[in-house]
């Protein structure tokens, strides 16, 4: 009997590029078969859930037009390096949620299968699974780093501030679908931005700091169920790994840490004559637990939308609890003195662009006031 197939080549069957022989293998092993059928329903599920209109600033909008005109819409590939300059600063989350849709929207039809290293691949493929796996129902308290250059910078609230790694902290109720508090700070440790919602009291804040001035943005949540902002960083994370996983010539370093044995794969810089119109990457790494393949650390290089573009994102602590012992306020946003307070009204599923409206109502009626 022949072996089984190995992840990559699974992926390549659910895509409809696989050989005769792996394609004859499929139809013959009811394994194999399964494993196809999960990861394109897999698939289903992201484009589904990516359905969801999403606002995004016009001149981001234009850029996009311009680039898919080029027709060479969804190519996506490793390149090498612009050298163009880049601004460190901070990726925030919720800001940026617009240009995440459309990365995981371009990436997760680029995963075709490669010539990869076999341990590199079950490497990936194991931290693809375990952030593709639904989490217990626990409540998650993450603290982490997470620095971006680039163009999503324009879509970012609290793009003022400075270069360098900002700290974000981070608490999601896996029991409650779309609760949530996330919160960013500057490296001298001043609060930036803070968003929270909880589905129970149908309830989402929003504050955050301009030129050294707070506000509060306090909307209801819509009644269409959408994903959440930690939803759209793990499938973000998802489809870097996929990217990953798809390139070739993968290296593969074993780390004795102090917290015990991880990985790390390295993704060089691959020449290209042609820029991809979506994302290209120049290189990439991922560091990941040997015990259970969480992402301790990943950062990529690149462009998106032919302008220069990077992440870096480094897990700092990650501690779990029962939905019990949470302490009450925990997914508050407490209102800072002196802060405006600005009732927004219906949110919607992109937070940035319920604060960007509801601003430029107030500003209107203030003017109308006067």
């Amino acid at each position: 009997m022949n072996p089984c197939l190995n992840s990559i080549q699974i992926q390549a069957v659910a895509d409809g590029e696989a050989k005769a022989a792996e394609r004859a293998h499929v139809a013959t092993c009811g394994a194999c078969a399964a494993r196809v059928a999960k990861r394109q329903q897999q698939i289903t599920d992201i484009e589904r859930a990516l359905n969801a209109p999403v606002s995004m600033p016009g001149s981001v909008a234009e850029r996009m037009q311009s680039t898919l005109s080029t027709g060479t819409a969804g190519a996506t590939r490793l390149r090498t390096s612009s050298g163009q300059g880049r601004r460190g600063w901070i990726y925030s989350g919720f800001a940026v949620a617009a240009a995440t849709l459309i990365t995981v929207l371009f990436i997760v039809p680029a995963v075709r299968k490669r010539d990869t290293t076999v341990s590199a691949a079950e490497i990936l493929a194991k931290s693809a699974n375990q952030l593709a796996a639904p989490p217990a129902a626990n409540v998650d308290f993450l603290v982490y780093e997470l620095v971006l250059d680039g163009v999503p910078r324009e879509m970012m609230l609290d793009h003022q501030s400075g270069p360098g790694a900002y700290r974000v902290q981070e608490v999601i109720d896996h029991s409650v679908a779309g609760r949530y508090r996330l919160s960013t700070y500057d490296p001298s440790g001043v609060q930036l931005s803070s968003l929270a919602q909880d589905p129970a009291t149908g309830r989402r804040v929003m504050s955050l700091r301009v030129d050294g001035h707070a506000y509060r943005f306090e909307t209801t949540l819509p009644s269409a169920q959408a994903l959440s902002v930690p939803e759209i960083e793990r499938l973000h994370m998802q489809a870097s790994v996929a990217l990953m996983q798809a390139s070739g010539n993968q290296r593969v370093q074993v780390i004795d840490a102090p917290d015990g044995r991880e990985y790390r794969i390295d993704v060089p810089r691959v020449v290209t004559a042609t820029p991809a119109a979506v994302w290209d990457l120049t290189e990439a790494h991922l560091i990941v637990d040997a015990s259970d393949f969480h992402v301790v650390e990943l950062a990529v290089k690149g462009a998106f939308l032919k302008q220069p573009y990077s992440f870096s994102y480094k897990l700092l602590t990650h501690d779990v609890q029962s939905p019990d012992s949470v302490p009450p306020g925990t997914f508050d946003v407490p209102v800072e003195p002196g802060s405006i307070v600005i009732q927004a009204g219906q949110g919607s599923p992109a937070p940035a662009a319920d604060a960007s409206l509801a601003a430029l109502r107030e500003l209107a009626e203030s003017r109308q006031a006067r």
